[in-house]
């Protein structure tokens, strides 16, 4: 029994210890700044050890060759220039994981005071720039672009003795942005800056990158340490302070000052953030370009295949034969409704709204660039898919009449349709209602014959466009326009439509899928893929971007719903008062009953058959009265069924008033007119409360004995009928004439 015991605490202790980390190593390529505090604050926030790693932090020297530590695995991952693409392109198995800097910081630096003004003037200088001609190739790009002889300049071996520079005996320093700007800056010392980036030599720097082995042996590994790694250096980026303060005390070998490690974050900040790229993109078209230069300075020899180069979390994803596909695809064409926001629009031939971002989206899985088929009309883009000049639509829905010549991928989301009408209508709460109206609506439009299938008899006008069918419900043209919930809220609140609301929804959803041309089965596997990758979260996300709720208006939602409860809460509270009451009463009547009995023994038995009989009539008088609550009961459930029915349809005018947004509480005189339209309906529900304490002390005298007459007027009570069911008789557009 003892072993046994044994045997099992030994292996919960196991089954408790925590799970060991794997030990990978990062070769840096310089000495410590915060040129490498993206890995730093990874490692000392557990970014690293949350992924399971226990990652060892490699130190530079010079004797180190960092693509050669990686690649005879010393270490697992490396960081490099664009220089790699150069090694790749000698069979060397390097995998590129993301680039920290878009731009390269490299560049010359002089003094002012040697009047060096253009690259044309560096025939005949002394520049200290390291032998190695692969790692400088931009600048050597640079000088050869202005026509400078290079044999004619004396090139000076990398010392990084900056002093060198000031005392003259060198015209011009290789250098960092970083770095050397700001310690001349701080010795009062002009200059000037000469940047490959200005004349299109704009390299990626700072890459991190692994060895093909490393990654077949451990992909998940390899994932982990680069997005860990990502994540280390946005945390450093958007805590500079933070990262500066860890950096100055444990990773400071040059002796910084905070203010130099600051300045150096600063603008390597900018460097890393470029509009349009991801944070740590590596795009092959760029890739593509660096290589060009090195072809053409004579570093390289022969095509570039990228395959292997880039790495592409997403690869597993696809077959051979669909990867095979991507890379002989130049190009993906796509159409648009064209005048469609959120959703869709063409602004100056650029796409925007929400097919932009999953478009973008789309791209950074496949790493295929997207291009736009410019047309005017959703007509006319489904006409282009037709004759072939667009591969997919990234917004459409699955419908009958489209599969002749599209086929389309399981839906990525789902969007309510909705009913706009003038402000002044009620809100629908049943289409059928309003079958005899006349609604305009986008003929083209996936859900029209949805629509007519389910409604037989609804009454349909066809427009081009949402702004046609909100125009036409404006001037009276049509009771109401018909279209997608989001489209419906967009256009409400920048097209300035203050006149009009959303007063209606159907239960039906338009289902938003890719739509591919139905000659391309492989392209459709494809996008059937990214469509189960397109999670809810990251279409809600690129919603919001266009369609957002506004904070102090969610407040105020919140608190009139409050108020509402606590209406609630009050009726509920008066229901279980009377209750308790009448509880109580039964109770009273039961003990005086009791004691009718106990007296009637103590009489005669001369007089008990009178004490049978009262004894009878008791029990006949106490049915009869439990057969009045009841109906007494019934009267009140019926008198009370108006006034709550009324105070649920304020509820509900309230609500739709607030979430579909029909006042800007921006605006004063729109503010004004809200918390007067909200006087008004709590005044109308306090009468409605007060109706139903009435009916409950109306029904309390009805059984007094000693209640008096009272003379009333028949006009009266028809008016307090009237103002229980006014708001129900307005709801169905009757007129009531009191005069």
């Amino acid at each position: 029994m003892k072993l046994l015991l044994l045997f099992f605490s030994l292996l919960l202790t196991l089954s408790a210890a925590p799970k060991s980390l794997d030990k990978v190593s990062v070769q840096l390529m310089w000495v410590d700044q915060f040129q490498f505090a993206g890995y730093y604050m990874a490692k000392e926030k557990g970014f690293y050890r949350d992924v399971g790693l226990d990652v060892e932090i490699k130190k530079y020297e010079n004797t180190i060759n960092v693509p050669s530590e990686v690649l005879s695995g010393r270490a697992n991952f490396g960081v490099g220039r664009s220089s790699l693409v150069k090694l790749y392109s000698e069979g060397k198995k390097v995998v590129m994981l993301s680039a920290v800097l878009q731009s390269s910081p490299s560049i010359l630096i002089s003094l002012k005071s040697s009047n060096i003004k253009s690259v044309k003037d560096f025939t005949g200088k002394k520049i200290m720039l390291t032998q190695d001609v692969e790692e400088t190739a931009s600048i050597n790009a640079m000088i050869k672009l202005h026509d400078v002889d290079i044999n004619s300049l004396i090139i000076k071996e990398q010392n990084f003795n900056l002093d060198d520079l000031i005392d003259g005996k060198v015209d011009l320093y290789s250098a960092y942005t970083s770095n050397e700007p700001y310690l001349l800056s701080q010795r009062g010392i002009a200059y000037d800056l000469f940047s490959p980036k200005e004349d299109g030599f704009d390299f990626y720097s700072d890459i991190l990158f692994t060895s093909q082995t490393e990654l077949e042996k451990n992909p998940r590994r390899v994932q982990d340490f680069r997005n860990a790694s990502l994540l280390g250096w946005e945390y450093a980026f958007s805590h500079i302070d933070e990262s500066v303060d860890f950096i100055y005390v444990n990773y400071n070998v040059q002796n910084k000052t905070k203010d130099a490690l600051k300045f150096e974050a600063e603008s390597l900040k900018k460097l890393a953030y470029q509009e349009g790229a991801a944070f740590g993109e590596i795009d092959k078209n760029k890739i593509q370009r660096i290589h060009d230069i090195y072809r053409l300075m004579g570093f390289i020899n022969g095509k570039l295949h990228l395959n292997g180069l880039i790495y592409d979390q997403y690869i597993s994803m696809f077959t051979k034969q669909e990867r095979d596909y991507l890379d002989d695809k130049k190009e993906i064409k796509i159409c648009v409704q064209p005048n469609f926001l959120p959703f869709s629009a063409i602004e100056n031939g650029v796409l925007i709204g929400i097919a932009a971002s999953i478009t973008h989206r789309a791209k950074e899985i496949i790493k295929t660039p997207f291009k736009l088929v410019q047309t005017k009309t959703w007509k006319e883009s489904l006409s282009s898919v037709k004759e072939r000049k667009c591969d997919i639509l990234p917004v459409a829905e699955d419908i009958p009449s489209r599969r002749g010549y599209l086929n389309f991928t399981t839906p990525y989301y789902e969007e309510p349709l909705a009913i706009v009408t003038k402000s002044t209508h009620e809100y629908i709460l049943d289409f059928e209602s309003v079958l005899d109206k006349e609604f305009a609506i986008v003929k083209e439009n996936s859900f029209t014959q949805k629509l007519i299938q389910k409604y037989p008899n609804i009454k349909l006008r066809y427009v081009s466009s949402l702004d046609e069918g909100l125009q036409g419900v404006q001037e009276s043209k049509y009771y109401g326009y018909i279209d997608a919930l989001m489209a419906c809220s967009y256009a409400l609140k920048f097209k300035s439509k203050n006149d009009l609301m959303i007063t209606g929804q159907f239960y039906d959803k338009v289902k938003l899928s890719f739509a591919v041309r139905s000659d391309d089965k492989i392209l459709l596997n494809i996008f059937e893929k990214i469509s189960a990758h397109m999670t809810h979260s990251t279409i809600e996300k690129f919603i919001s971007e266009w369609v957002s709720i506004n904070y102090t208006k969610r407040i105020g939602y919140k608190y009139f719903k409050e108020v509402l409860l606590i209406s609630f809460i009050f009726v509920l509270a008066f229901l279980y008062r009377h209750h308790l009451l009448k509880k109580k009463n039964i109770e009273l009547q039961k003990l005086q009953s009791d004691l009718v009995v106990l007296n009637g023994s103590l009489e005669s038995r001369v007089k008990e058959a009178i004490s049978d009989a009262e004894k009878k009539d008791a029990y006949l008088l106490h049915q009869s009265r439990l057969a009045q609550m009841g109906e007494m009961l019934s009267m009140i459930a019926h008198q009370w069924r108006q006034p709550l029915n009324s105070i649920s349809v304020t509820q509900i005018s309230v609500t739709v008033a607030i979430e579909l947004e029909k006042y800007d509480l921006a605006d004063e005189k729109q503010r004004e007119e809200f918390l007067e339209f909200l006087r008004v309906k709590m005044e109308k529900v306090g009468q409605y409360v007060q109706n139903l304490s009435e009916t409950i002390s109306d029904f309390s005298d009805f059984y007094k004995p000693n209640k008096t007459s009272v003379i009333c007027t028949v006009d009266t009570s028809i008016l307090k009928s009237y103002s229980i069911i006014k708001e129900s008789i307005e709801a169905n557009l009757i007129e009531v004439d009191l005069d």
